[in-house]
């Protein structure tokens, strides 16, 4: 039974590094939220309802933005060591 083979001259593993898409996103929502603190403190001092004000609903969304792009990545992390571990295998 013949084997495929399949060289591998152009396939380096890639180094593991923290998700572009997961720092670029957290990296705006920190920034504009730093930029609507510095300039626009009214705004954000604004309330909605009772004690709660337009920069504590930013915050929760931005920390619930940061839990779910963590969740996701790691998931995608995850999936990618599991098809590395795959290929592994296979050879």
């Amino acid at each position: 039974m013949a084997q495929h083979y399949a060289p591998r001259l152009h396939h380096r593993p890639r180094p593991q590094r923290p998700g572009l898409l997961f720092a670029l996103v957290n990296g705006v929502a920190f920034g504009a939220h730093l930029l609507l603190a510095s300039f626009a403190a009214d705004l954000l001092a604004t309330r909605i309802w009772g004690q709660t004000t337009i920069g504590m609903l930013a915050l929760l969304a931005q920390g619930a933005l940061l839990l779910l792009t963590a969740a996701l990545y790691d998931r995608s992390a995850g999936a990618r060591d599991d098809a590395r571990k795959g290929d592994r295998d296979a050879s």
